[in-house]
């Protein structure tokens, strides 16, 4: 093997295959070098370590690659140490956004890393592999920053690839459908919005970059030969311009690509206000799903945010959605910076009748602060910006206590489980169950809900791990509206 390139382990909940990965891969081959694909997220958190380990001895790769996010630098930053221990002499290549944000630093406070690729890695890469990573060689590739002595050197940087009709097609033979429920495939890079707390503008400063159509069509029949059922198109915003939906859509149909596939999408909820037909469109070329993210239901949090959308957006938009049969799922940042109880109900509120009209719904319990972004800048200048082990958070401005938050949520979820978790139906209504549960201990109240189930609980029979369950909610709400019941709305979580 002469290259070995690695997802580090997330959370061990990955559907979906690294694109990335793939990507990255196929200028390797086409140079004519042996590439092995290690994905660490996928099966149990006992497995993870022996994939790498049995690809580093079985393989005795000389260049390990690793992709990482802010949420997997740990595990990124543990797998080069690894390698380390088991090859010394091995080059450790770290990439991906957190890589990019944070070069510096990485190449500064771990010295398993030996070179950090910034932005788009296809053709860096190999060209470090190519110059065999001697020191004349690196002083001449864009886009590095490596380590020379006690020094720190950052090359210029590379220019984002704007035509990406001679790049090579992903390496989908490196990876087979075991373990995955979903394929991943992409018709663009970047987006042209400006999120405050995407941290994808740090890569491509608002641009955006199309695929070629033609290698779209090759990349879903490659899938669809290899076994894909499912194909998630990854791109940062696939419906940022509708004539180029109409266009894929219509292919797609032309060619029959639907046929024994289902597609997923991820995309802008305000797309389908301006453009409703964008909905009819992806429906009837066999997307099933469309994954947009509205954040807040409260208009002052958007703005804050630059959503540069509306509340009424995200309503009509999910409607145009329901209508063509093509499932919106739609997701929210429960507690941010600038959040308060107010604001949080709006969000629970909102979510609630999203779901009631037929939507899906999931959401994060808080902003995650990534280096690099809009909102990590202005929480930083501000003082609030925090760090714990590769951890990202932040100070409330209006005074709320982030962990009273998540043990609210936690408390949610587990009285969610122990009322409704034996319903057949329970995983698609959950979200919307914990936000029933929440509405009420965000003011400081019990649910009604939860009390009558306690009436049925004590005509059901004794059930231990049930009364067990019930006495540990009972003392974590206890705690949790001893301190909500005398506050203020704005505070009360």
């Amino acid at each position: 093997m002469d290259v070995l390139l690695v997802n580090p382990r997330f959370n061990g909940v990955s559907e979906v295959s690294p694109l990335s990965l793939e990507c990255l891969a196929a200028p390797l081959l086409a140079e004519g070098l042996s590439v092995a694909i290690v994905d660490m997220d996928i099966g149990s958190e006992e497995e993870a370590p022996s994939l790498l380990m049995d690809a580093l001895e079985g393989g005795k790769p000389p260049v390990m690659g690793v992709t990482t996010l802010s949420g997997s630098i740990a595990a990124a930053l543990a797998a080069c140490g690894t390698a380390k221990k088991i090859h010394p002499f091995i080059k450790t290549v770290l990439g991906g956004i957190h890589a990019t944000v944070l070069h510096e630093e990485i190449l500064r406070g771990y010295k398993e890393v030996d070179v950090v690729v910034r932005g788009e890695g296809e053709k860096t890469l190999p060209e470090l592999i190519k110059g065999n990573f001697a020191m004349a060689s690196l002083e001449k590739i864009a886009g590095i920053s490596y380590r020379q002595d006690l020094r720190i050197l950052c090359n210029p940087d590379r220019p984002l690839l704007k035509d990406l009709e001679d790049m090579a097609m992903p390496a989908f033979q490196l990876l087979d459908n075991r373990g995955y429920r979903t394929r991943s495939l992409s018709s663009s890079r970047g987006c042209y919005h400006n999120c405050r707390f995407c941290s994808i503008q740090s890569l491509y400063q608002g641009m955006v970059c199309p695929e070629p159509l033609e290698k779209i069509f090759i990349g879903i029949r490659d899938l669809r030969n290899a076994g894909a059922k499912r194909i998630m198109f990854t791109d940062d915003n696939f419906t940022f311009h509708p004539g180029r939906v109409r266009e894929i859509c219509g292919m797609m149909i032309q060619e029959g690509l639907a046929q024994g596939v289902e597609f997923y999408v991820r995309g802008r909820i305000d797309d389908f206000c301006r453009q409703p037909v964008v909905a009819q469109w992806l429906s009837e070329a066999g997307f099933k799903a469309v994954y947009v993210g509205a954040e807040s239901g409260a208009q002052e949090i958007l703005d804050r945010y630059g959503k540069g959308m509306a509340t009424a957006d995200l309503k009509r938009g999910v409607s145009y959605c329901i209508e063509q049969n093509l499932m919106p799922v739609v997701s929210f940042i429960l507690f941010g910076p600038w959040d308060t109880g107010e604001t949080m109900l709006k969000t629970i509120r909102l979510a609630k009748e999203l779901f009631a009209n037929g939507a899906e719904i999931a959401y994060t319990e808080c902003l995650i602060p990534f280096p690099g972004t809009p909102v990590q800048g202005e929480l930083k200048k501000d003082g609030k910006w925090r760090e714990s082990k590769g951890v990202y958070y932040f100070e409330s401005y209006t005074d709320m206590a982030m962990d009273r938050v998540l043990k609210t949520c936690g408390l949610a979820r587990a009285m969610a489980r122990l009322i409704y978790g034996d319903e057949a139906l329970f995983p698609v209504r959950r979200v919307y169950y914990e936000f029933s549960l929440l509405e009420y201990l965000i003011q400081g109240q019990r649910p009604p809900v939860y009390d009558s189930w306690l009436v049925l609980l004590s005509t059901a029979g004794r059930d231990d791990a049930r009364e067990k369950n019930r006495r540990q909610i009972e003392a974590a709400m206890g705690d949790i509206l001893s301190i909500t019941s005398n506050s203020s709305k704005s505070t009360s979580v």
